[in-house]
Parts: structure tokens; C-alpha cells; sequence
């Protein structure tokens, strides 16, 4: 995307809040709501499709815009990466083919890696030819958000499951990387925007590790319905705290 929000700490505040919100979220779409992982994942990326379709044809500026594209993916994410790497629910098995992969956290997290890595080569292939930002490097940005939540929830549940870190742990050391990320920014070891994409990834498993502190029984096992009104509750806050001019998407970072 040519623009973004401020990159400050309200906007990193903000994605972790919709990292979070995405993982609980659609746990309550595949599970609470019964759709199943087919059903949930489709009916979220489709839906997130449309809205990305929506708002470039009619060139929606408004941040508000960009954080419910954001969220969105972090929804569908979350489904997507159910459906990669866990067992079919009942719901799944009058699919046929298009089952859940079963891929397990290990292997779909290494598949979805190298998808979120080959999304973002060829967008900085399309960036790099063209003086301006066009529909091609909008789409790629939105499918990398797609795809870096699917390996935050991915990665995450790998973390908390299958590691001795487990949840809590896992945030931790992921916090820890955050910071290192953040010192090879601020001593130009990293650029710009490999620093932005490298906290971004980061920050996705760090939501699900949170997420699943919180709300299931290996933390403070709140549920997804209450640990989501407090959520968005705090989102609300931090977004209408941030006393940044909002009127445009692009009013202030140039471009990742």
C-alpha cells in the first residue's frame, strides 16, 4: 500500500489489539459458531476480497478503512490457517476436497512462510518498476497482511502447543525478537521497510500467544466473548486517544 497510518506507537498498539481480536474472533466464527474451518475461511476471505475490491474502486481514503481491512484479515487469517493446519471439524467433512489440509502447525507454518515471502518479492518487483503505487501493489499488500496473520496463528499455535515456551513464553520471546527488530531499525542495520515487515510478522504470532493466554484454559482462560469486549473496548480508546489528523490513510509515512 502507498500509504499508511502514523507508524507510531498508537499504530503498533492498534495491530496487536486486531491480531488479537482476529485470532478470537475467528475461533468464534470455525468453533463457537459451528461453520467449521471451510466454511469460516471462505466465507472470510471472500468477504474480505469484496471489501478490498469495494474500497479501491471507490478509493476510500479514511483510516478507519484501513484498520477494518486490517482486522478483516486478521479474521480470515486465522481461519485460513485453521483450515491449513488442523483436523476437520464436522462441519468440514461435507466438503469434499476442499477439506482442511491437516497440514499440522509445523509444516503450514514453513507453507505459509514461503507464500508470505514470495507475495512480498514479487510486490517489491511491482514497486520497484512503477513511480507510483498502483491497484497491483494494493492487492499485494493486503494478501501479505492475509498471509502473515495466517503464519502469526500458524506460528503461534506452534509456540504455545508444540514448544515448551507455551503461551505466555512464547509472547515474551516474541516481544524479545520485537525489540531486536526495533534496535537494528533505530542503528540503520535494517531498513525501513524490511523493519516494517519484520515487526508486522512478528506482531502476529505475538496477537495469538496473547490471544491464546488470555481466553483458553492454559492462561486466564477469559473465553473469546469477554476477552473480545475488553479488546475492542481498549481499541476504541487507544484509536480516539491518538490525537493524530485521521482524514486521510496517507498523510504520513510514505510507503512500506
Amino acid at each position: 500500500m502507498k500509504t499508511l497510518p502514523r507508524l507510531n506507537i498508537s499504530y503498533w498498539l492498534l495491530m496487536l489489539m486486531c491480531t488479537t481480536m482476529g485470532e478470537l474472533i475467528g475461533n468464534l466464527i470455525s468453533r463457537n459458531f459451528e461453520l467449521g474451518y471451510t466454511q469460516g475461511a471462505i466465507l472470510d476471505v471472500v468477504v474480505f476480497a469484496m471489501t478490498i475490491a469495494i474500497i479501491l474502486a471507490f478509493k476510500f481514503r479514511n483510516e478507519a478503512f484501513y484498520w477494518i481491512l486490517i482486522l478483516m484479515g486478521n479474521i480470515g487469517g486465522t481461519n485460513l490457517a485453521d483450515w491449513v493446519t488442523l483436523e476437520p471439524l464436522p462441519k468440514d467433512k461435507t466438503w469434499g476436497l476442499l477439506q482442511p489440509l491437516e497440514l499440522g502447525t509445523k509444516m503450514g507454518s514453513l507453507a505459509v512462510m514461503c507464500a508470505l515471502i514470495l507475495v512480498l518479492v514479487v510486490r517489491a518487483i511491482v514497486t520497484r518498476k512503477k513511480a507510483t503505487s498502483g491497484y497491483a501493489d494494493q492487492v499485494l499488500y493486503w494478501l501479505a497482511i492475509l498471509l502473515s496473520s495466517t503464519f502469526g496463528t500458524t506460528s503461534g499455535d506452534l509456540i504455545t502447543n508444540d514448544t515448551p515456551l507455551g503461551a505466555f513464553g512464547g509472547s515474551l520471546a516474541l516481544i524479545a525478537l520485537l525489540i531486536v527488530v526495533y534496535a537494528g531499525y533505530r542503528a540503520k542495520i535494517i531498513s525501513r521497510m524490511t523493519g516494517y515487515w519484520a515487526a508486522l510478522v512478528l506482531m502476529h504470532p505475538v496477537g495469538a500467544t496473547i490471544g491464546n493466554y488470555v481466553s483458553k484454559p492454559i492462561g486466564l482462560n477469559l473465553g473469546n466473548v469477554y476477552t473480545n469486549v475488553a479488546l475492542i473496548l481498549l481499541f476504541v480508546i487507544v484509536y480516539l486517544a491518538d490525537g493524530r489528523v485521521r482524514s486521510t490513510v496517507g498523510e504520513s509515512t510514505g510507503e512500506c
